[in-house]
């Protein structure tokens, strides 16, 4: 029966490698997959080679995540630098990117160290943290980024919960009575059935421009 089971695993991991190889076609262009490993072990994808930008791995990683039955994308994949991309080119770019991104509040600000972007400041919405990094996301050049920007004090629990709570009966009218909220710290978790996974991820962009949310855990069923 042990093996019986393990041999099905086995099958079931390979048709994933097969199906993320299959999504990465999708998500990248031909270069930028070519040089993308992908194995799975018990429903967890590992990418591994090189790219040629931060956002050909973001997507890569992005386009895996996307496969039915994946449980975890652990993205190992190096980015390879241009020569002339060196770290005083690659801040100026990203400063002029913030600055010249309306989604990005004032008061963030980048710094680079060999290719890694490091965003600091605070901001009011979850929105605005996530908008920074999409700005920056695809400079030549970059390597990486680290998000450090936080969110600003959330509103009392009562008070947070209700607000995304309105938000949502607002938008999406009696779909939004099958949603439980819990908060924690700022920390949104929502549950519930909603009817389809277009919805499910227009719940999730409504919760994150709620001021005070700093996490979304989206544990949504489409049924």
């Amino acid at each position: 029966m042990a093996f019986r089971h393990g041999v099905q695993d086995l099958n079931e991991d390979r048709d994933s490698a097969q199906a993320v190889r299959a999504e990465l076609s999708v998500g990248l262009d031909a270069t930028g997959r070519r040089f993308v490993a992908v194995t799975v072990q018990h429903g967890v994808v590992s990418l591994t080679g090189f790219v040629g930008s931060y956002a050909q791995k973001w997507a890569a990683e992005h386009a895996a995540a996307l496969v039915a039955g994946i449980k975890d994308v652990r993205n190992y994949l190096d980015v390879l630098r241009p020569d002339d991309a060196e770290d005083p080119r690659i801040r100026r770019a990203a400063r002029h990117a913030l600055e010249w991104d309306a989604r990005v509040p004032d008061g963030v600000h980048a710094e680079v160290t060999d290719g890694v972007v490091r965003l600091r400041g605070v901001v009011e919405r979850f929105s605005e943290r996530e908008a920074a990094e999409e700005a920056v996301r695809n400079l030549i050049g970059v390597r990486d980024v680290v998000n450090e920007i936080r969110v600003a004090a959330a509103p009392p629990r009562g008070e947070l919960e209700a607000d995304i709570m309105a938000a949502i009966r607002r938008r999406f009218g009696t779909d939004g009575h099958r949603i439980s909220i819990a908060t924690m710290e700022g920390a949104a978790t929502l549950s519930g059935v909603v009817p389809t996974f277009a919805m499910l991820e227009d719940i999730e962009r409504t919760v994150r421009s709620i001021p005070g949310v700093t996490r979304i855990d989206n544990q949504l069923l489409v049924a």
